[in-house]
């Protein structure tokens, strides 16, 4: 066995509610199918000889195989055994049987929100984030046969480059509740509502593992004001000031949304340094890569610690051409 592929595709991401006050473009689960059959192709052109697909509600797995037509694909293509319909926490649980079945690499399908769920699950499996979500940072904007390609290549030959990821994990009084791989903004929100997350006045901070002037949402406020690639051994934290702020930033908080943040304080973390969230007479919201996920309640305190322990990425430029100087693609 030349090594298996997983393959999860969430259905609901690119759909979300920051198109109604942004300029979001749309991937509907259509574009997803073809994606995820690309994906398919490129995976068999790298010799793999089994793919596992996440089950969904739309049948995005399914759809891709079937508009294959009379091409019968080589590798063994299966669908993972589990029940379905419990939004991100499916992206969890899959990536979970797939890291106990021994795939060697998940490509996911998603934004940011899809890739952190899948972190939570896939413990040492080096992942293929593919964008089809709303303000990405995390994963790439690439072409799915590539994709494929480059995930076929880590389970077949073994010598895919990867790089690890940093994260952001989050304590409660009981001990770790949750992480986030690009960003963490604390709000004066009180309720998840819609989860996206677009009104400054509504923010207190925003930590996070980077942040770069070129990209999409909170993390763009770091990036426009003292970036942190995502390769350095570092982190920033910013404490929004909207009565005398220090300075103003303007950032991309959304696709086509500009919006001037009121900046009081920062400071660059380092790796394992973490921020304490005080106790408060309210109650405050956690937003995690983007959606509200995490309530403090009143009276609690928080903990948000920089790792360096995220997941596995595979370097799909790399690896592609560590292949083509080992002669992968010539016969």
């Amino acid at each position: 066995m030349k090594g298996k592929v997983g393959i999860i595709a969430n259905p609901a991401s690119g759909k979300d509610i920051r198109r109604l006050v942004a300029f979001g473009s749309v991937f509907d689960n259509e574009e997803k199918v073809s994606i995820v059959r690309r994906i398919l192709l490129g995976l068999e052109a790298a010799d793999v000889e089994e793919i596992i697909i996440m089950p969904d509600t739309y049948g995005i797995g399914e759809r891709a195989l079937e508009g294959l037509g009379k091409r019968r694909l080589k590798p063994q293509v299966e669908l993972l055994e589990m029940e379905i319909g419990h939004g991100g926490a499916d992206s969890t649980l899959a990536a979970q049987k797939m890291q106990a079945i021994s795939v060697a690499a998940i490509v996911v399908l998603g934004g940011d929100g899809t890739c952190r769920a899948v972190a939570k699950g896939c413990g040492e499996v080096p992942l293929v984030p593919v964008s089809t979500g709303t303000n990405n940072v995390f994963p790439e904007m690439i072409e799915g046969t590539i994709a494929g390609l480059a995930a076929g290549i880590v389970a077949v030959t073994g010598a895919g480059m990867l790089r690890r990821a940093k994260k952001l994990d989050i304590y409660g009084p009981e001990g770790w509740r949750d992480l986030a791989l690009v960003d963490v903004v604390v709000t004066k929100e009180t309720f998840i509502a819609s989860r996206a997350l677009w009104d400054m006045d509504r923010i207190e901070s925003i930590i996070v593992t980077r942040g770069e002037p070129d990209t999409i949402g909170l993390s763009a406020v770091a990036g426009c004001l003292s970036p942190v690639a995502p390769q350095e051994a570092a982190g920033l934290y910013l404490e929004l000031n909207h009565e005398k702020p220090t300075v103003t930033v303007l950032a991309p908080v959304a696709p086509g949304l500009f919006s001037p943040v009121p900046v009081g304080t920062w400071q660059r973390l380092t790796l394992n340094e973490q921020i304490v969230l005080g106790a408060s007479g309210n109650p405050r919201l956690l937003a995690l890569d983007g959606e509200r996920e995490v309530l403090v309640r009143a009276g609690e305190e928080a903990r948000i610690v920089l790792s360096a322990e995220g997941p596995f990425v595979v370097d799909i430029a790399g690896t592609l051409r560590r292949a083509q100087s080992q002669g992968f693609f010539t016969r």
